[in-house]
């Protein structure tokens, strides 16, 4: 993952750390490790592994004596003080949570014998925790849990507040999807909606905290340090937090990755019973499933190993193709895609709302049936690549200029519409008659389709492909994978980036890799 701060920024940090704390020793490899440390942050990470070499320049410059240093050494590893601290800050107050003095509770069901003794165990938690951990891959039954976990508790507390959140705003449709059918009207809402972001901050804070006596946050593996601070901030004592991720996932965009440090083991083992693993997985998925582990468990040579021997039946298909242009397979099967969702989207841009809803469903169902995922936006096999060859060099970037039928992507929240940064929805009409169509999240948190002027999206972009990192939250029956070679020299990231794109995918996958640059 190139940087796209300037090298001058971290040339800058360094320059104001040097003016207020001035280093014994140090000079140049003092200045290369805070170079260091600032591409660290970029990529999300708060510290580096603790060299001899480093260790020799840190121990030279002084910078890691006193409270107010600018370093911190943990084990064998060195970070900026400010954030590892904060990171910790977090952590305490997440341990430190006491769970809230309820009315006797009415009696609860039975559990149903459908779950696990480790499903079962989370459910549990939550009846004397204030805040629980629930891990595990894709297929483990985290989400069967969360219902079950959610059911229970309100029917302990009838009158309990219950809230739904995730980071992103395909995340948080699914996690509603999921829990509405035996839970109704629960609100659901990205994380920033409910601490209502702001260009200056969050609306939601310590003065004016959330009404909520428990809040569920899925996808933790993409909340950064920042908005989990601003979370904790906006929340009343006496609210209990589910979290739920999957910890083989990408880090969050932002530096912090919280859902990480959280499973750490000493971390996990201070939460005790409220830190609960799913390890049984229940949705088959074959090859799918074999290799995601293998890449999770024993990483990219042994999946690069196991993806050859794969037989031709399996739900996994690896296919090298010339870096030089896109795939053939990549342009039949977009081909093949629009023809069905332009023939659901024909007539929708003036049928009456009376009648939207059934046929907009059967178009958004279809939206979801495909995923080509790009690991960068630019280059070959990325995604400006993919856009420029399939919507022509021209007009890729004018929306009143694509096809009807073409999916788009909202980039940016815009609460006044119900959209989130990260909304799917599809091109409707043409020319000056252009719509979008997307399914929203009304004021009440329930989902409602509407069609909008793309000019009234702050920023709109087309949707053929998606980047890994825009692709979390989401799933799909059938996923591509565009896998050029990315350049890299982190290993353990490019099998995070590979894990979750291969996971992505519901019931078959297409690996492609590139036989020449």
């Amino acid at each position: 993952m190139s940087s796209s701060w300037s090298p001058a920024f971290a040339t800058a940090v360094h320059a104001a750390l040097v003016r207020r704390c001035p280093p014994a020793e140090g000079g140049a490899a003092l200045a290369e490790l805070s170079q260091a440390l600032v591409d660290a942050l970029e990529r999300g990470e708060l510290d580096l592994p603790l060299t001899p070499d480093r260790a020799a320049v840190v121990q030279a410059s002084g910078w890691l004596e006193g409270d107010d240093s600018p370093l911190l050494q943990r084990g064998e590893r060195i970070g900026w003080r400010r954030w590892l601290e904060a990171m910790e800050g977090v952590v305490e107050q997440l341990l430190e949570r006491q769970p809230p003095s309820l009315p006797t509770p009415q009696e609860a069901p039975e559990l149903p014998s459908t779950l696990n003794p480790e499903q079962q165990a989370a459910v549990l938690a939550m009846d004397g925790a204030a805040v629980v951990l629930l891990s595990g891959g894709p297929g483990t039954g985290k989400t069967s849990t969360v219902v079950e976990l959610l059911r229970r508790a309100s029917q302990r507390h009838p009158t309990l507040r219950i809230g739904l959140a995730a980071p992103t705003g395909k995340a948080a449709r699914r996690l509603g999807d999921a829990v509405r059918p035996g839970l109704n009207e629960l609100p659901c809402f990205t994380l920033h909606r409910w601490l209502e972001a702001a260009g200056d901050g969050f609306r939601r804070h310590r003065q004016r905290p959330l009404e909520l006596d428990l809040l569920v946050v899925d996808e933790m593996s993409m909340v950064d340090l920042e908005l989990m601070s601003a979370l904790l901030e906006a929340l009343p004592d006496a609210c209990r937090l589910l979290l739920v991720g999957d910890p083989a996932q990408l880090p969050p965009v932002g530096s912090g990755a919280v859902w990480q440090r959280l499973q750490d083991p000493a971390v996990r083992e201070r939460f005790g019973s409220a830190a609960v693993h799913l390890l049984h997985t229940y949705r088959n998925r074959g090859a799918l499933a074999a290799l995601a582990t293998t890449l999770r468990q024993q990483g990219i040579e042994a999946f690069r190993r196991d993806l050859e021997q794969l037989p031709a039946t399996a739900n996994v298909q690896h296919q090298r193709a010339s870096l030089r242009r896109l795939p053939p397979s990549v342009r039949d099967g977009w081909r093949d895609r629009h023809q069905r969702l332009s023939a659901l989207a024909t007539g929708l841009v003036e049928m009456p709302e009376s009648e939207l809803n059934d046929a907009a469903g059967q178009l958004l169902l279809e939206l979801e049936n495909d995923l080509v995922l790009c690991p960068r936006r630019r280059g070959p096999w990325s995604l400006e690549d993919v856009h420029r060859s399939l919507l022509g060099g021209g007009g890729w970037m004018e929306p009143l200029h694509w096809p009807e039928g073409v999916p788009v992507i909202c980039g940016s929240n815009q609460p006044e519409v119900g959209l989130a940064n990260g909304d799917l929805g599809v091109k409707l009409g043409s020319g000056e008659q252009s719509r979008v169509l997307f399914r929203v999240m009304a004021a009440d948190g329930q989902p409602q389709i509407r069609r909008l002027h793309p000019a009234r999206l702050t920023s709109l972009e087309p949707a053929l492909a998606l980047t890994i990192h825009r692709a979390q939250g989401s799933e799909a029956d059938r996923v591509t994978v565009l896998w050029p070679p990315l350049q890299e020299d982190n290993i353990a990231y490019d099998s995070c980036l590979l894990y979750t794109a291969i996971t992505r995918a519901r019931g078959s996958l297409d690996l492609i890799t590139a036989v020449d640059r």
